[in-house]
């Protein structure tokens, strides 16, 4: 009985609390202004969210530890992480990010015959649907990926997927994701240069997306993963088609850990998305 006490009060020492809402603001450290759609959560655990298009987030959190991180990401500018519990002693509730130091990749015209390839889907089943993971109640920032292999050195042109239902009266908003593949075909780092965020208005059929200008360049095997930003996202309003023999691959929040369900998951498999590529 005296060491269960004691295990009780280790275990209620490492908690800062049951519920809280964590909000605030995240802007550029050389302009000061808000930074939109930056991916905050906290690592490893499914409670997160994304920046509106005034840098604003606001997610509530549940049991977290002492040890706990919050992380913050954007495409363009470092990435940050803190302790919940510091984060909580800032009075502005302000966290700064500083633009990387990355250059984009010359676009290169390349003067011999160019040959064109769609990887990924070639052929969308319609009557199965699927979509997006949530945590009470709040969609954004979720993620759904597939695999792609590749064995040439590819320029991706465009992202088609198809919309099987679209039940909301305005557009959604979506980001794009490329990510390279590492050991046991998982996902790792992104190897996009510029953020990819668009906006889709169409009640059904399929959805392309030009991508050439963004100059996304791989010659390895990489994955596509289409992201939420969205609050509510309900697979009865929306989803689009997917395949139940393709592997699924998705996370809740933004830091939360990829899952994969080997084409199992319930409410559908493997998203139906696909790149066409030149090379």
């Amino acid at each position: 009985m005296k060491l269960s006490l004691i295990y009780l009060i280790v275990l209620f020492s490492q908690i800062i609390f049951s519920q809280q809402i964590i909000k605030g603001i995240i802007v550029d450290k050389s302009t000061q202004l808000p930074i939109p759609f930056v991916s905050v959560g906290i690592l490893g655990k499914p409670f997160g969210t994304v920046c509106d298009d005034e840098g604003f987030f606001e997610f509530t959190v549940n049991n977290i530890q002492k040890n706990d991180s919050m992380k913050f990401s954007s495409i363009g500018y470092q990435t940050q992480a803190i302790l919940v519990f510091d984060y909580f002693k800032l009075a502005n509730k302000k966290i700064i990010l500083f633009q990387s130091a990355t250059q984009l990749d010359e676009i290169v015209v390349n003067s011999k015959k160019i040959k064109y390839k769609t990887l990924g889907t070639t052929k969308y089943t319609t009557i199965n649907c699927t979509g997006f993971s949530d945590v009470g109640g709040n969609w954004k920032g979720s993620e759904a990926a597939i695999l792609i292999k590749n064995t040439k050195n590819i320029l991706i042109e465009s992202f088609g997927f198809y919309v099987i239902q679209n039940k909301y009266k305005d557009s959604l908003l979506f980001r794009l994701m490329f990510y390279e593949k590492i050991k046991n075909d998982w996902v790792g780092s992104t190897f996009l240069k510029k953020p990819i965020i668009f906006k889709l208005g169409i009640k059904q059929g399929e959805f392309i997306l030009p991508l050439k200008d963004y100059n996304i360049k791989t010659n390895n095997d990489f994955f596509i993963s289409l992201e939420c930003l969205m609050d509510e996202m309900e697979i009865t309003k929306f989803c689009y088609s997917s395949s139940i023999s393709t592997s699924s691959y998705y996370k809740v929040k933004a830091f939360s850990k990829w899952h994969n369900t080997g084409g199992t998951r319930s409410g559908g498999g493997g998203a139906d998305f696909n790149v066409k590529v030149s090379y």
